[in-house]
């Protein structure tokens, strides 16, 4: 008798786990304007120092912590192929992006030594909202 509940439950759960994308395609349909960021790598020049005016890509207006930067973009990859990340750079805000992380990742990107050299900054993109919130912060190797 007690077998019977547990081969339920089994049974169950893996209707639930066969049903998982079809709840991604009911979600999207019911928020579309709601969708998980995309994953993309941007590799260029950290610069110092706030241009006044507009600016807009490839040369992006970031704000780290508190300080304003300018990030020359040489390369964009998106993570996953499908997505159109160089396009969605195009529509941030001439007011630029806000690179969100751990403290330790906000650290290693201050640091003199990160400045005016080519780095790849890897994150999560949120245009609408100007924000890249970083996942990893790197020295690009060399050509």
């Amino acid at each position: 008798m007690r077998a019977m509940p547990r081969q339920t439950s089994l049974v169950v759960l893996g209707l639930c786990l066969l049903a998982t994308p079809g709840l991604a395609q009911v979600g999207a349909a019911l928020f579309p304007g709601i969708s998980p960021a995309p994953l993309v790598r941007l590799t260029g020049v950290l610069e110092t120092g706030y241009q006044a005016g507009g600016a807009g890509f490839p040369v992006l207006r970031v704000r780290i912590a508190d300080k304003r930067w300018r990030f020359r973009v040489s390369r964009v990859e998106p993570v996953i192929p499908a997505y159109r990340a160089e396009e969605k750079l195009r529509r941030v805000s001439p007011l630029g992006l806000r690179l969100v992380a751990e403290e330790r990742l906000l650290n290693v990107l201050q640091r003199p030594d990160m400045r005016e050299r080519a780095i790849v900054l890897e994150g999560w993109l949120r245009p609408g909202a100007g924000v890249l919130w970083l996942v990893s912060v790197e020295v690009a190797a060399e050509p």
